[in-house]
């Protein structure tokens, strides 16, 4: 399973954001426990970004600085094109940072989009699902052989 993780999964962790950051660190942690298995955890460069300007008023940078680096261990980053751009484009989303994250996460296909921010994301025929949501399903991933990178086109497939 392909997650794209908005940057508000890693904000409710890195600032223990309550009452959200255990869902939202449980996904990590699994992410984290079956990098390479049939679970692959991946973010956009402006989570990165949005991540900083969020986290770092509250952590501190150089805090930020080290859970970014910790996350640079097994999460992967997804790098969309301006083909993926115009797919999540023709979405018309209410928010332009949400357009920017479908398409990173038409880029590394993902399987679902895991954010408690779901209403920025209508109309996909992706899975928007809240960490909340997702425990559940995770504990029950089984382990395979590492799962290989995305390839370009065929995007327009999966939304």
């Amino acid at each position: 399973m392909r997650l794209f993780l908005d940057t508000d999964v890693l904000v409710d962790v890195a600032t223990d954001r309550q009452p959200h950051s255990e869902h939202a660190a449980f996904v990590l942690d699994q992410a984290q426990k079956q990098h390479r298995a049939d679970l692959s955890a991946w973010v956009s460069w402006t989570s990165f970004l949005e991540f900083s300007q969020l986290a770092s008023p509250a952590v501190g940078v150089n805090n930020t600085a080290e859970f970014c680096t910790e996350l640079c261990e097994f999460l992967r980053i997804a790098h969309p094109t301006s083909a993926h751009l115009r797919v999540a484009l023709a979405f018309n989303l209410p928010e332009f940072r949400a357009t920017l994250q479908v398409a990173a996460a038409i880029a590394c296909k993902a399987d679902v989009i895991v954010t408690r921010n779901y209403q920025s994301y209508p109309g996909l025929r992706i899975p928007v699902k809240p960490p909340s949501i997702l425990v559940e399903q995770l504990t029950n991933v089984p382990e395979s052989p590492d799962e290989p990178e995305p390839s370009e086109g065929a995007e327009e497939e999966l939304f």
